[in-house]
């Protein structure tokens, strides 16, 4: 979800002392008051500027708002639209997916390797980007959705991501990243505390009373988690590599959604709970939350009485998991990191596998030099 007008970066600050890290900041430098430009305008268009604003995840940002606009309205989504909806986030997450890892990935790909998944990606780009066009021209044909399926499915097998559980296919890139965590021990696993739709009613009322509520979010007692990992981390305890579980989460949310996408495009059938969640606010304002490559994304829309949007708001996933006392920093927290250039590849494997929306940057201190 990178603003188109500036996305701004995410500071990463580390103390280490004997290669553990001491102390973690987490500071955002992002541009303010963005969702003002949503208000005053007509509830229908909201829609389509989300995707304006937002160069990444577009299509979920557009049906999240869409979701605010229509509940706010007292309307709903027809089961054409879900269907629509849910083929182009599907598509769209497993896209966004596999994009941040094989860019942004800290260690390069041999020059081989590196130019066939830049290939893979290209493709993967192309037939995600046919079915979103096919739901927005509201004319999705099964058999063309289908056809585009297969050709992501055939791009999503030749990056390497197996079958659900099975080992990555060698001599292909997600072969090599997981290779390059297998064997990291530096961090201690956790067990995530998932954000679900159990938490909107919650989250939702917070973000239309706390000021601020958008750019720190928190629920009491907890440090909530969002995201592929947050999905499908194992149940209990494992001795593996954590990096490598949160790789192999990637590699689950690739495939489920990829399955998730064959079935709709087979039997037109579609778990739309999984995959967003919508209701009335208080005063004449309802929200949208849907569940993107990074997490889950909510916006909340007001309409005013002369019918055009009064306040508008967004909460991003990269809030949750990038927070100052979130999962990242928790994660990170006392962890034996190294020194010098070994420390600040740790701290960047992990930001990578918790996926902010925005570049991050990372500075490691001595505590001499602090």
């Amino acid at each position: 979800m990178t603003l188109l007008l500036g996305a701004g970066t995410i500071s990463i600050e580390v103390t280490v002392s004997r290669a553990l890290a001491r102390s973690v900041s987490v500071k955002a430098n992002r541009l303010k008051g963005l969702t003002y430009m949503f208000v005053g305008r007509r509830p229908e268009e909201a829609p389509a500027l989300a995707p304006q604003v937002f160069s990444l995840c577009g299509f979920a940002q557009s049906v999240a708002a869409r979701l605010a606009v229509l509940n706010a309205a007292d309307l709903a989504m027809n089961y054409e639209e879900r269907a629509g909806a849910s083929a182009g986030m599907l598509a769209e997450r497993i896209f966004e997916t596999l994009r941040a890892l094989i860019l942004h990935w800290p260690t390069p790909l041999p020059a081989p390797l590196a130019a066939a998944a830049g290939k893979h990606l290209r493709e993967a780009l192309a037939a995600s980007k046919a079915i979103i066009a096919e739901v927005k021209a509201q004319r999705i044909d099964r058999s063309h959705l289908a056809v585009a399926t297969e050709r992501l499915s055939a791009a999503v097998t030749a990056l390497g991501i197996p079958g659900q559980g099975d080992a990555p296919l060698s001599g292909t890139a997600w072969a090599a990243m997981l290779r390059d965590v297998e064997n990291d021990h530096t961090f201690t696993g956790r067990s995530p505390d998932a954000l679900t739709i159990k938490d909107d009613a919650e989250v939702v009322m917070r973000l239309c009373n706390e000021p601020g509520y958008a750019d720190l979010p928190h629920l009491f007692g907890r440090v909530a988690e969002t995201g592929a990992y947050a999905r499908f981390a194992p149940a209990g305890f494992v001795p593996a590599s954590h990096l490598a579980q949160r790789l192999r989460a990637r590699t689950a949310d690739v495939y489920i959604s990829l399955s998730q996408l064959m079935a709709l495009a087979r039997t037109g059938e579609f778990d739309w709970t999984r995959l967003a969640s919508s209701g009335p606010t208080p005063r004449q304002g309802g929200y949208g939350a849907v569940e993107c490559a990074r997490g889950r994304l909510y916006h909340q829309a007001e309409i005013g009485d002369d019918g055009r949007l009064s306040a508008y708001r967004i909460l991003a996933p990269t809030e949750w998991n990038f927070h100052p006392a979130g999962p990242f920093v928790e994660t990170l927290l006392s962890s034996s990191i190294g020194t010098n250039e070994a420390a600040v590849r740790s701290v960047s494997r992990l930001a990578v596998l918790f996926d902010p929306c925005v570049a991050f940057e990372i500075d490691v201190r001595e505590v001499g030099d602090a």
